[in-house]
């Protein structure tokens, strides 16, 4: 382990946009209200044709590249924004979506703190369109290489990884290749897998950034469809999960929460110990995010909901 030198590395934070005039001036603030001076922002719009650009250009004293032209689509814009980048440590983050006040602090200790450490992840956390916190997965549970490699971290299974909580150095970046644009909506999680096939995701047991949930309104729920197609093609290549638990975990809320409830694994964790510092350390524990009491609550509210 290092010793933490206090000093901020360089963070390149790639946003990647198109007609976000409703929410965009909220993920600027969550970047700049960081107050980290070694920060490379560089803002790809896809052309917009609302009132997008003239909420940016208001920031644009503060935006180190700002790209505005007609595109292909978000990962095109990411790639495009990523050879750009010059930080050590690098990330995107959508034009809805925020990091919390202490995110940056937090990333940069951690990498310097940590060299072995490459690629990080924070606790899931949800915001409505209000910008109000909704929910947040409190398990600080690892995520396991190899599940991940295997594409097996997907809807029924291990669940999601959050793109807009990752963070990782410019050098896993590189030996990955970056995203692959012939996918339209899961080129992270394509990505995810190459990651993996290179290091380890650590889980840090904070928030480290709010994905905004906008029901009917996102790719993500208006493609659904689409989406898990691209994944299976993806995880056509890769190794197949176990037979039964597939078929179990695939028969709705109940059976997929209590198979990750029983899945056991060792993954690395980084959590904030008593005698003040962040400490790292390989934890077996299951591989559900949401603790039992939580997803009962969870179960109870979404049963009786209007």
């Amino acid at each position: 382990m290092s010793t933490v030198k206090n000093l901020q590395q360089k963070i390149s934070i790639i946003t990647p946009c198109y007609n976000q005039e409703a929410y965009v001036a909220e993920t600027l603030q969550s970047i700049f209200n960081q107050n980290y001076n070694n920060l490379q922002y560089i803002f790809v719009d896809g052309a917009s044709t609302d009132n997008t650009l003239e909420i940016v250009n208001g920031y644009k004293e503060k935006i180190d590249v700002l790209i505005s032209e007609p595109d292909e689509g978000q990962y095109p814009a990411v790639n495009k924004g990523m050879s750009l980048a010059e930080g050590e440590i690098m990330a995107w983050l959508n034009a809805d979506d925020m990091y919390f006040p202490w995110t940056f602090s937090i990333v940069n200790e951690i990498f310097e703190r940590f060299p072995d450490v490459h690629w990080i992840t924070g606790l899931p956390s949800f915001i409505n369109d209000k910008g109000q916190c909704i929910r947040m997965l409190n398990n600080p549970v690892g995520s396991p290489r190899d599940w991940i490699a295997n594409g097996w971290f997907r809807f029924h299974l291990g669940g999601y990884l959050m793109q807009e909580s990752m963070f990782w150095r410019k050098t896993l970046w590189e030996k990955a290749g970056g995203l692959n644009e012939t996918l339209k909506l899961a080129s992270d999680f394509d990505l995810w897998t190459r990651f993996a096939k290179q290091t380890e995701l650590v889980t840090v047991s904070v928030p480290l950034a709010a994905f905004r949930m906008l029901p009917g309104r996102q790719r993500s729920s208006l493609q659904k469809d689409v989406y898990e197609r691209e994944i299976d093609e993806i995880c056509r290549k890769l190794k197949k999960p176990n037979t039964i638990w597939n078929y179990l975990a695939s028969k709705g809320f109940i059976m997929r929460s209590l198979c990750r409830l029983v899945q056991i694994r060792r993954a690395p964790v980084i959590s904030y110990s008593r005698n003040g510092c962040w400490t790292k350390r390989n934890i077996i524990n299951t591989i559900s995010k949401v603790s039992l009491p939580a997803m009962k609550v969870e179960y109870d509210i979404n049963q009786h909901a209007e």
